[in-house]
């Protein structure tokens, strides 16, 4: 995990707690965690991280109610040589504005972006257009 971001690491969750605890665990620390492939092969008990224990992962956050990005890192045909220190997003599917805000910019197929951006619109984002919000939030789930 980013230590300097001030965050427990995903190594202090108990593993004789709840299933839900990942979940739970991001939501304590603000709806937004940075991890690792390798803290997440962990979290699910693998030994190696191969191409399709990425699978695995995803399946396992999806359940959690967990989204993450950049969303490539745990596609198989992607990400064809995984290592345990890529970084990875994780964000709580709570109905929050920030993962409203992640799935429109994620998966904008499935939901309303002009909504999603409209509530980007505080602070210094708030004279950016549309289109260019949602490239600055592009960007940052991209890298």
């Amino acid at each position: 995990m980013a230590e300097d971001a001030g965050h427990e690491e995903i190594e202090d969750i108990d593993d004789d707690q709840a299933d839900a605890q990942l979940a739970t665990f991001v939501r304590e620390q603000g709806g937004l965690l940075e991890t690792t492939l390798g803290d997440l092969r962990m979290e699910l008990g693998y030994s190696r991280l191969g191409r399709w224990v990425l699978e695995e992962i995803a399946d396992y956050l999806k359940n959690q109610d967990l989204g993450y990005f950049p969303v490539w890192k745990l596609e198989p045909e992607a990400n064809k040589e995984p290592r345990k220190e890529q970084r990875l997003w994780l964000y709580s599917l709570d109905g929050s504005a920030r993962a409203q805000l992640l799935a429109a910019v994620l998966h904008p197929e499935d939901n309303d972006v002009f909504a999603a951006l409209d509530g980007l619109a505080a602070g210094r984002h708030a004279a950016l257009s549309p289109e260019q919000k949602l490239d600055l939030v592009k960007e940052i789930v991209s890298s």
